[in-house]
């Protein structure tokens, strides 16, 4: 569904037609036409589920039984500027987990899909995370946010800008660790889900214990890495409070 929704994208339409709360968060006319191919395939799927998508208001809330969460083009900056890392990524959430994901690079063409207990494949073939253990050694990628910090401690550091596809490329071995302070459901749930079933640890930064599908803050990578770079980077972890003056701080910019 995800790859199918990515050859249809229309790369001709990526005129800003939608500006969102912060900057430089917009939408193009490819994000809605996107997601209203999805969410057609998603109804004659099963219409009784409903959707938290990106774009739009959600149709249900995030307390459903089922759920669908949806991000019809993650990378939209990107995308509308032809740097050729963005991706589809749609998560299927159940009784509070992630159940299943598929994200979906159209560049590329390249699929990673996982569901629970099955392990993570891209296009068709077992990825699991790297072996590298220790932060120092780790190829990271992040937001500016946060490079500043993770710069003092990594080898070498990326911000890419399709939080989705950053996370499924340290499922795939290729970055080792991934830090983020921001996530929207849909960045999360079907990526934080690929990762796991990659081998990664996946750990909420507001509390330090295993995070939720829709977390916000998370450190993805390697267990052995993501326990060394929790222990060795300082002001890593931020309890709930801090987090929600950076949601409204982040709002209001």
């Amino acid at each position: 569904m995800a790859r199918s929704v990515g050859e249809a994208i229309d790369v001709a339409h990526i005129d800003i037609v939608t500006r969102k709360g912060g900057r430089g968060n917009f939408a193009t006319a490819a994000d809605h036409t996107a997601q209203e191919a999805i969410l057609a395939l998603l109804r004659a799927h099963d219409p009784s589920i409903p959707v938290l998508a990106e774009e739009g208001a959600p149709k249900g809330g995030r307390q459903a039984d089922r759920l669908w969460v949806v991000d019809p083009i993650d990378g939209t900056l990107n995308f509308s500027r032809a740097v050729p890392f963005y991706c589809v990524a749609i998560g299927y959430v159940e009784d509070g987990r992630a159940r299943a994901g598929a994200i979906h690079a159209p560049r590329t063409d390249e699929t990673f899909v996982a569901h629970e207990g099955g392990g993570a494949r891209l296009n068709g073939v077992p990825i699991r995370v790297s072996g590298v253990r220790r932060t120092a050694q780790a190829f990271a990628v992040t937001t500016p946010s946060r490079f500043a910090l993770l710069n003092k401690h990594c080898a070498r550091l990326r911000t890419l800008g399709s939080a989705a596809l950053e996370i499924a490329y340290v499922a795939a071995g290729r970055f080792d660790l991934f830090v983020h302070g921001a996530l929207g459901p849909w960045d999360i749930a079907a990526g934080g889900l690929i990762a796991r079933e990659a081998g990664a640890s996946v750990i909420s930064l507001t509390t330090g214990s295993d995070a939720a599908w829709d977390e916000r803050q998370v450190i993805i990578g390697p267990p052995a890495l993501v326990r060394d770079a929790l222990r060795t980077i300082p002001d890593l972890v931020r309890p709930a409070a801090a987090a929600k003056r950076t949601k409204r701080t982040a709002r209001a910019s």
